[in-house]
């Protein structure tokens, strides 16, 4: 094999390394949706891009039944979601409870393995200990106003049986509900490369999951304290991180009506959020802003766009492509066989593993070529 063959042989071999090493990195954001956005009475919203400060942007209005998208801003890029996970663990705990015919006001008991690494990790607690008898209720207030990885391990334990279980299940819930670009890897949405979603996702996620008027409420409440109970006979008392983050940015959050925060190095601000203006609900997602007043900004400027299109007549609503039915809707109509387990990968995902297995069975072909001629070009030296 000349040197010009040998060379040749190494660029290829080298290209197709990094494009497979490419491959097999976690899912990231792909800057491929241009910003866009419906009306109200005839008039676009009065923002652009270079007016956001986070990533991704969807901003949703529920109307007669269906989500009408009214702004889209990379809304199908796959983002890490954070704590954002923590919407669908509430909802799924919450119908688990249901099934099993359990109130909110029964009570669970925490074990050492729900709290399992969560402090070396840094991450977001309630402050419930271990041993501590709380009551479901308190447990999901804990879950969404602080934003509690105690409480979503909790939870999932104790509703399913093991954090694994509750994860199957949180994918076939998004299954279920359309989320077609979301996958749990956790209850808890610490970092983990297969826990991973959209904002357009979140937006219909959120407004599943606040059609329960007892998840509406707790994603509302700034401040709550819990009961007595056997390791804190004053209860704990919670702050919502709306307004922890409100006060840190110097900004006031009260004209966002509620919804949950999430924030991880590798997703950067994320905020879900809800609000009632004129009588139609609005709901926005933003991923991706560098500090807490970036993601705050976004959605109260988005919410006062909207106010000032509407004014006092019954808008006329133009929304970005064909209303979607509720989430809710698809649950009750595509239910799965029961027992019936579904794969949670989506075609993205499938697809990007079958071209791995072909490009590495490629490059095992060149390889195998290439100690093919080095042999031979031996032997014939040899002889």
């Amino acid at each position: 094999m000349t040197r010009f063959h040998s060379r040749l042989f190494l660029g290829v071999l080298l290209s197709l390394t990094i494009f497979l090493t490419g491959l097999a990195l976690p899912v990231r954001a792909q800057e491929t949706d241009p910003f866009e956005t419906g009306q109200i009475n005839g008039q676009a919203l009065g923002l652009d891009r270079d007016d956001l400060q986070s990533r991704t942007a969807c901003l949703l209005v529920y109307m007669d039944g269906k989500a009408v998208d009214l702004l889209h801003y990379r809304q199908d890029e796959t983002v890490y979601m954070a704590s954002l996970t923590k919407m669908m663990t509430a909802w799924l705990a919450v119908r688990l409870l249901e099934d099993k015919g359990r109130s909110l006001d029964d009570q669970a008991t925490v074990r050492p393995a729900d709290l399992e690494g969560l402090a070396a990790l840094n991450a977001s607690v309630a402050g419930f200990q271990t041993g501590e008898v709380v009551s479901y209720r308190d447990l999901i207030y804990g879950l969404l106003i602080s934003s509690g990885c105690d409480a979503a391990n909790t939870l999932a334990r104790v509703t399913a049986g093991s954090l694994e279980d509750f994860v199957v299940q949180m994918n076939e819930e998004a299954l279920r509900m359309g989320l077609s670009g979301t996958h749990f890897a956790n209850p808890t949405g610490l970092f983990h490369v297969d826990n991973y979603g959209t904002s357009h996702d979140m937006t219909r996620l959120l407004g599943a999951v606040i059609e329960d008027d007892f998840l509406k409420e707790a994603l509302s409440r700034r401040r709550h304290t819990t009961k007595a109970t056997n390791k804190h006979p004053q209860g704990i008392t919670m702050q919502h991180y709306l307004t922890y983050y409100g006060s840190q940015a110097g900004i006031d959050t009260s004209g966002i009506d509620g919804g949950k925060t999430g924030q991880l190095k590798e997703s950067g601000y994320c905020l879900a959020s809800f609000k009632e203006i004129s009588g139609l609900l609005f709901v926005v997602c933003t991923t991706g802003a560098d500090g807490p007043q970036g993601h705050l900004s976004d959605h109260l400027a988005l919410y006062q766009a909207v106010s000032d299109l509407i004014g006092t007549n019954p808008p006329l609503v133009r929304g970005i492509g064909q209303p979607a039915p509720l989430p809710t809707e698809s649950i009750q109509t595509s239910s799965p066989v029961e027992g019936q387990k579904k794969d949670p990968a989506t075609s993205g995902q499938i697809l990007r593993l079958v071209t791995l297995v072909f490009l590495s069975l490629l490059t095992l072909l060149v390889l195998a070529l290439f100690f093919f001629l080095l042999v031979r070009r031996r032997i014939r030296k040899d002889y």
